[in-house]
């Protein structure tokens, strides 16, 4: 048995196999017992070639691996197991660190999340749920075969350097799509150089101080029939959410089926299994999302089945991740028909609750249709509960979700952006608003990275779990002003109500200055504007009982330390 990794707390421990091994039991100090269970590993080598194409090889001869993370000091037996023979036995002693731990709720204010030793955590997340697939020429001018390529790991590099840059610590990944499942056609048969390749996305977010949200699936029909087209949306989007699936020649016909037969359900979580086995209890890890958008499967007429194996197998995932929070998604928060969904869902299985919601005007709800502010707003008035709660993808797009925003292109100073991503937190959000369309649809295209900063800055050393903020908004005509009040600080948001998306991105016009704005506040010791707009004018005077806003040309982040 051999083992790397430091030997601290909290730190991952690898134990690498030359015989074969079935389990290995962790004598912790306390006399306690913890087990953990060897996986396949298959060493890969991910290589580059002149156009910057991804290319991955086997590199090796496949073994059995062990990881595992103490969440203690101390001397320590590890004892490996054939069956009830032990293999061996070695003393390991595990050091101090300065890691924090587990990401949790927080036990001071449940709306909010900290690691184990208690230090705050608010999330500044952002999608990059999968890397860009480029289609591959066919020699011919113009031409395009139907396969498709990626840049891959070295994308998600680039990635995740600027968003760390910019103070974002948690990004959601689709591990259910192409380019990173694990999945064959046949159930309970893996390609282990797949997890070898997720191994090194964890390296890359550890790299970056990123934590990392797992999405495992996002499947939504069985289609055995049709072959995608790499040149049309919407095959692009077949790619995503196609599946094929067989058991012993047996092919799962539809979702009906494959949420009701017990050997999909046991393929599934035996799937689940090999993901805990390398990821449960690595601290990079922020939260496990067992689907995306789970109600948007393709079943009959009822969303029973989907709440049936919700209510069953999120606490069988939980126990797989013991250490980790674990959640699941619904769709967009967009109509009386989907809140319906949002209010049936067994929030009390997961462990925070999340929202999508996008600034849509072919949405039900009115709210969805003109400003981002009250499209944030208007969806924490429709969820009612005391978890977390988390606005896990937001932007805008063409009416009912029928691409990326016609206006985007426009947008160089991210207004549809700051008012997605900013406003959650002064609603009493854990966390920023989780923008989608995160590559060259949106942010990367504009280069809207520096926009994480401000906000970075603005929550950077704020103690959320303990100030026990109240959301107030005091908005008038002429600006909105959305504040977080506190204890000892509050955080606030003020923004020209006129500078929005219809005025400057579809009608190209003008917008002067908001000329002024008060807020009325007793014990104020000090007022830090965070600017976010390199051209705006935003200013501000204040005393002991009031801060007066002057000649407000887009808007700005502030921090109000109390007496």
């Amino acid at each position: 048995m051999k083992i790397s990794g430091k030997l601290k707390k909290y730190s991952r421990i690898t134990f690498d196999f030359d015989v074969p091994t079935d389990s290995i039991k962790i004598i912790r100090p306390d006399g306690s017992e913890d087990t953990v269970y060897p996986f396949i590993y298959q060493p890969i080598t991910v290589s580059y070639d002149s156009e910057g194409i991804e290319k991955t090889e086997i590199s090796g001869a496949a073994h059995q691996k062990c990881r595992y993370t103490p969440d203690f000091s101390g001397s320590v037996k590890i004892k490996a197991y054939s069956g009830n023979a032990m293999l061996e036995e070695i003393v390991l002693n595990i050091g101090e660190s300065d890691s924090h731990g587990y990401i949790k709720v927080s036990q001071n204010d449940k709306k909010y999340f900290s690691y184990t030793d208690g230090t705050p955590f608010f999330v500044i997340g952002i999608n990059t749920a999968f890397p860009t697939s480029y289609g591959i020429s066919d020699g011919t001018e113009f031409g395009l075969s139907v396969s498709h390529k990626y840049i891959g790991l070295r994308q998600y590099e680039r990635w995740f350097k600027k968003l760390s840059q910019n103070g974002v610590n948690v990004a959601r990944v689709w591990l259910g799509h192409e380019y990173f499942t694990p999945d064959t056609e046949n159930a309970f048969r893996f390609d282990y150089a797949q997890f070898s390749k997720i191994d090194m996305l964890f390296e890359l977010a550890k790299k970056y101080h990123i934590k990392l949200k797992i999405t495992l699936e996002q499947f939504r029909f069985f289609d055995y029939d049709k072959v995608a087209d790499s040149n049309s949306y919407s095959d692009d989007v077949f790619r995503k959410f196609n599946k094929k699936l067989y058991y012993n020649g047996k092919r799962c016909e539809d979702i009906d089926e494959w949420l009701s037969g017990d050997i999909w359900r046991k393929a599934w979580l035996a799937k689940v299994g090999e993901f805990a086995k390398r990821y449960s209890g690595d601290t990079e890890l922020f939260a496990v999302e067992l689907w995306n958008e789970m109600n948007c499967l393709c079943v009959r007429d009822s969303y029973l089945d989907i709440y049936d194996w919700n209510k069953q197998i999120l606490p069988k995932v939980q126990k797989m991740f013991p250490n980790h929070l674990v959640v699941n998604s619904l769709g967009s928060l967009d109509s009386e028909y989907a809140k319906q969904m949002y209010d049936n869902f067994c929030r009390d299985k997961v462990s925070f609750v999340q929202i999508h919601r996008y600034l849509d005007q072919g949405a039900g709800y009115d709210d969805c249709h003109r400003s981002p502010i009250d499209m944030i707003r208007g969806a924490f008035e429709k969820v009612d509960t005391d978890k977390p709660v988390y606005i896990a993808e937001t932007g805008a797009v063409n009416n009912c979700h029928s691409g990326p925003f016609k206006f985007y292109v426009n947008d160089d100073d991210g207004i549809i952006f700051t008012d997605a991503v900013y406003t959650p937190l002064f609603i009493k959000s854990c966390g920023a608003g989780c923008i989608w369309h995160w590559d060259e649809r949106y942010v990367e295209a504009k280069n809207l990275y520096g926009l994480f900063k401000p906000l970075s800055l603005l929550t950077s050393n704020v103690a959320f779990d303990k100030e026990d903020f109240e959301p107030l908004s005091i908005s008038d005509k002429n600006v909105d002003v959305l504040l977080l009040k506190g204890k000892t600080v509050t955080l606030g948001y003020i923004r020209n109500t006129d500078y929005n998306w219809e005025n400057v991105l579809r009608d190209l016009k003008n917008v002067p200055s908001a000329d002024s704005f008060k807020i009325n506040l007793t014990g104020i010791k000090s007022v830090e504007l965070v600017p976010v707009w390199d051209k705006d004018k935003t200013t501000a005077v204040f005393d002991s009982e009031s801060v007066a806003f002057k000649n407000i040309t887009i808007g700005t982040l502030f921090k109000i330390r109390m007496i």
